[in-house]
């Protein structure tokens, strides 16, 4: 099989995966449909893939990815604003403009996030561990050395909290209606601002 050959059918297995999850979830998604949409055979697909666990997760860091790429061009570490909350707002923003720019990146995040509780859920984050966001630990690191925290709370908490809360969204948004989304993210950053900045 040529190189250009294998990387389409990988490529076509990643739609029609990314189709998949999207719209079963992870535990209800087939391969079999998966290879009926792609037009491809079990060979095909065991020559790229070892098992729908390994396609989950080619699909969830190439989302990862694309998102990664996609705030670097912004560089958003080099944003003047006035304080990491303003900050977080930004990123909100950014956030919400790349999810309509990609909609079904963005749908197989939501899916993910319906996973909550699912042994899948748990690999991904023992694998990724989304609370330890090298972007926002720099950012937080940074605004905590300017003074902007309260300085009766150690650097490590808030950085705990901060990452737990943001971790928790799925449980107090609607994650399919983008402006409530951002009013409930923008809520809990307020949140944060009054109970982790310093005050005066």
């Amino acid at each position: 099989m040529s190189f250009t050959k294998s990387f389409e059918h990988k490529q076509k297995l990643l739609d029609a995966a990314l189709g998949e999850f999207n719209a079963y979830g992870y535990e209800q998604a087939s391969i079999n449909r998966i290879l009926d949409k792609a037009g491809m055979s079990k060979g095909q697909f065991y020559y790229h893939f070892k098992n729908k666990e390994a396609l989950y997760f080619a699909l969830l860091e190439l989302g990862i990815q694309k998102k990664l790429e996609y705030f670097q061009g912004l560089n958003l570490l080099g944003e003047s604003l006035d304080d990491i909350f303003n900050l977080f707002k930004l990123q909100i923003r950014h956030g919400l403009a790349f999810a309509r720019a990609h909609p079904a990146i963005n749908e197989l995040s939501r899916a993910f996030l319906r996973e909550k509780g699912s042994p899948i859920y748990e690999k991904v984050l023992a694998k990724h561990n989304f609370k330890d966001n090298e972007v926002i630990g720099h950012l937080i690191e940074m605004a905590y050395q300017r003074g902007e925290f309260r300085k009766d709370l150690p650097l490590p908490f808030i950085k705990m909290m901060i990452g737990y809360l943001f971790n928790q969204v799925a449980d107090f948004a609607d994650l399919e209606d983008m402006e409530e989304l951002e009013s409930n993210l923008n809520y809990l950053i307020d949140f944060m601002r009054n109970g982790l900045a310093k005050s005066g």
